[in-house]
């Protein structure tokens, strides 16, 4: 599976034009993704970005063993615990990219936290819709307890880490249950699935959190 083709989904639900390919911003070396960053990469999927006055500088570097296990064992064939922690880092990397320069072709600021919450998102309903395709039903059923009520947050988070991984979880839990509620998932992407999902999509991070907390 290549990340052009998780962009392309993304791209393609959200209804959201870009004229730049992830493939172009990949790098799987970890030393070349620490002096990129100027620090330590500890994690096995990071969006690397800095901003120099008006330009924005970025690389999405992911582990290599990611992008090989997917290479040949990714969930349009079968979703399974051999791909889907390495699919889930490789589409949260693809989120964070598309949302970040969608968001910058309009000159918009964005915070960690509404990237991580986009990605939680985007992880449940391209899942649900492998699910759907496969007809699996049972697990498009169990997807919202994996990703969000079994969660494991990695080891060596900053305090300030943690707590935007946890509230990250805990909107994204809250939305993606009200979605379930109103059946959007039932056969797949729908035009009344597709109108919600857009319209969240552009929301920015306070009107996010008021459309989730008026949805409940």
């Amino acid at each position: 599976m290549e990340l052009l083709h998780l962009q392309n989904r993304l791209q393609n639900i959200y209804e959201l034009e870009m004229n730049h390919c992830i493939d172009d911003y990949l790098i799987t070396d970890l030393k070349m993704a620490d002096a990129r960053l100027q620090a330590a990469v500890n994690s096995r999927e990071s969006l690397l970005v800095c901003q120099e006055n008006d330009d924005l500088f970025l690389s999405l570097y992911l582990q290599h063993e990611i992008l090989e296990n997917l290479k040949f064992n990714g969930p349009g064939i079968h979703i399974h615990k051999g791909n889907i922690n390495d699919f889930c880092l490789a589409l949260e990397g693809t989120s964070h990219f598309v949302y970040l320069i969608w968001n910058a072709s309009f000159q918009r600021s964005v915070t960690r936290l509404e990237m991580e919450i986009q990605a939680e998102i985007d992880k449940f309903i391209i899942l649900s819709k492998y699910a759907c395709q496969k007809h699996l039903r049972p697990l498009s059923a169990q997807l919202r307890s994996l990703l969000f009520e079994s969660v494991q947050y990695r080891a060596g988070l900053s305090d300030l880490e943690y707590r935007r991984y946890r509230d990250a979880n805990y909107f994204a839990a809250k939305y993606c249950r009200f979605l379930e509620s109103r059946n959007y998932l039932r056969d797949g992407l729908e035009q009344d699935l597709l109108k919600e999902l857009r319209r969240f999509y552009r929301l920015n991070l306070k009107d996010k959190l008021r459309r989730i907390n008026y949805l409940h």
